[in-house]
Formats: C-alpha cells, sequence, structure tokens
C-alpha cells in the first residue's frame, strides 16, 4: 500500500507505528511472538508472520484498523498483506481459501 506514494523511510515509520498502535493481532489466537524484536503486527500492512504457520480463529474483520482502511480479506499473519492477497487473487495463484 505504502509502496504507491512517494513517501520518506521515516513517513513509512511513522505510519507503520500508527497502524501498529490500532493493531489488534495480539489478541487473535493465531498470535504468537516468535522474536519479540521482531515487533510482528499489523499484518494487513506488513504481511505474513515469520513464525505464524497454524490458522485457528481470525479477528480480523473486527479490527478497526482494518475497518480503517476498508480491508477485505483475513488471515493476514498466514495468508500475506491485503496487497499480497488481492495480488494472488488477480493472478490466480491463490489457493481457495475460505473467507
Amino acid at each position: 500500500m505504502m509502496e504507491a506514494l512517494d513517501l520518506s523511510t521515516e513517513e513509512k515509520l511513522m505510519i507503520l507505528r500508527k497502524r501498529e498502535e490500532q493493531c489488534i493481532c495480539p489478541q487473535c489466537p493465531n498470535y504468537k511472538e516468535c522474536n519479540p524484536e521482531e515487533n510482528e503486527l499489523a499484518f494487513c500492512s506488513t504481511g505474513k508472520s515469520a513464525c505464524i504457520a497454524e490458522e485457528k480463529k481470525c479477528i480480523c474483520p473486527t479490527c478497526p484498523l482494518a475497518a480503517e482502511l476498508g480491508l477485505n480479506n483475513t488471515f493476514y499473519c498466514t495468508r500475506g498483506s491485503e496487497k499480497q492477497q488481492m495480488l494472488l487473487e488477480t493472478l490466480q495463484v491463490r489457493k481457495h481459501w475460505v473467507r
């Protein structure tokens, strides 16, 4: 999403920090912290987790960040960001995921 904008690295980090403040990923049954220094959050913007592999129940549809951004997909932690999932769907390479 942010790649399309002509933003400085500092501006991109500022946007990401704001998104992380709204993020509810740590409350999700799928969430697990693999490396505290990585601070994995806001998967809808940043993409798949490095350590989450199992899909349990997804709470993405209840996330205020997802609502604010008008996102439509789910399981961002295992399937990739909104942009990544849209691209895979467009290219028809995505598995038939249940929404």
